[in-house]
């Protein structure tokens, strides 16, 4: 049996490549690594079928799904959003899809409600798993170093918990890449994903705004703040976790209703009837594949699926993509042209009456 890793390649956000590293522990081999947006378009080296986890966020380009027939799917910790490119709405979970999920044994595990109640109207089978960075473990080389680490939150919260904890170490962390930093390989990534991981791990706390930075750090034993917005992304994607560790909105904060939390954290929640269950659905997935032989016969012959499917639609891919460089080229200008026009109207305003 091959195995492949998906990821998404040209994510700016390294929480997608947490949750990428989080499946990774799981496979025995990795011998595909398919982008996230293009599973449509996966094609092995023979006629074969391949097995993959599908956790994490879906999807940016909602024409790529469902994923190529070739791909044996788990979907646990998975999160279906609304089509963020294009309609704004769940629109691409149409017949075919629906269809597709309904297929899949024991359902789909969601990684939030808001996904659980999405696939429920749907009439698709379903259940919450969790997400699959709760079972990250420890690394055991790997010592506290009392430090606070602040992970995308907002300058405010940064000189509100210096002058509060004056003598910790603060270390301040970002989720967001650098176009630079945009499409390297997943050796790089997974040496930087480590890095974060083990930053959190030595920390006596972790305050941050990022659910993938939360959820991991969590998993690894450290103290975290989740500073949420409770807004409509907030209900929709992190209230799932609100009672695994201390969570707050940058107000409450800042008008000192964390103070106990941040001078004297607590534990975290247990989670260890989420990651147990994870964990064996996750190898129970893999073990089904030991000495098992594959049935291909009703798999599509390679040539024709990438003649009829893949070269195809190719030219459908590419006048999309090139439609979105023009509406984000022209959202730019647009906004540059209303800042114009308000700093013209200043000036005019300012001119009259002075």
């Amino acid at each position: 049996m091959k195995y492949a890793l998906i990821y998404y390649k040209n994510t700016t956000n390294i929480g997608d490549d947490i949750l990428t590293y989080a499946a990774k522990q799981f496979l025995p081999q990795v011998d595909y690594y398919i982008d996230r947006e293009e599973t449509d378009l996966f094609l092995p080296e023979t006629k074969e079928y391949t097995a993959a986890i599908l956790n994490g966020w879906y999807l940016h380009y909602s024409y790529a799904f469902p994923p190529s027939p070739y791909i044996i799917p788990l979907f646990i910790g998975t999160h279906f959003n609304s089509d963020q490119m294009i309609f704004g709405d769940y629109s691409y979970l149409d017949q075919n899809v629906t269809d597709y999920l309904r297929q899949i044994e024991g359902g789909i595990g969601c990684r939030d409600k808001q996904t659980m109640d999405v696939l429920g109207q749907k009439g698709i089978e379903n259940y919450f798993s969790g997400c699959l960075t709760l079972t990250l473990k420890p690394f055991s080389d790997i010592q506290g170093n009392g430090s606070i680490v602040l992970t995308d939150v907002s300058d405010e919260i940064k000189n509100y918990i210096t002058k509060r904890l004056p003598d910790k170490q603060i270390i301040c962390k970002t989720h967001r890449l650098s176009d630079q930093e945009i499409g390297t390989d997943w050796t790089h990534r997974e040496t930087r994903v480590e890095d974060y991981l083990k930053c959190y791990q030595k920390a006596s706390l972790v305050i941050t705004s990022r659910l993938h930075c939360a959820l991991p750090s969590i998993a690894l034993g450290a103290p975290v703040i989740l500073i949420g917005k409770y807004d409509a992304d907030y209900y929709d994607r992190f209230e799932s976790y609100a009672q695994y560790c201390s969570c707050f909105s940058e107000e409450d904060l800042l008008a000192g209703k964390a103070d106990a939390v941040i001078h004297n954290p607590p534990k975290n929640a247990d989670i260890r009837t989420l990651t147990e269950q994870m964990t064996k659905n996750c190898r129970q997935f893999i073990d089904s594949f030991t000495d098992r032989e594959m049935d291909t016969s009703a798999l599509p012959e390679l040539s024709q699926y990438k003649e009829l499917y893949i070269e195809r639609t190719g030219h459908m891919r590419r006048a999309i993509h090139k439609l979105l460089d023009i509406r984000y080229a022209l959202e730019i200008q647009h906004q540059q042209d209303v800042e114009t026009m308000e700093h013209v109207l200043n000036v005019a305003r300012q001119a009259l009456n002075s």
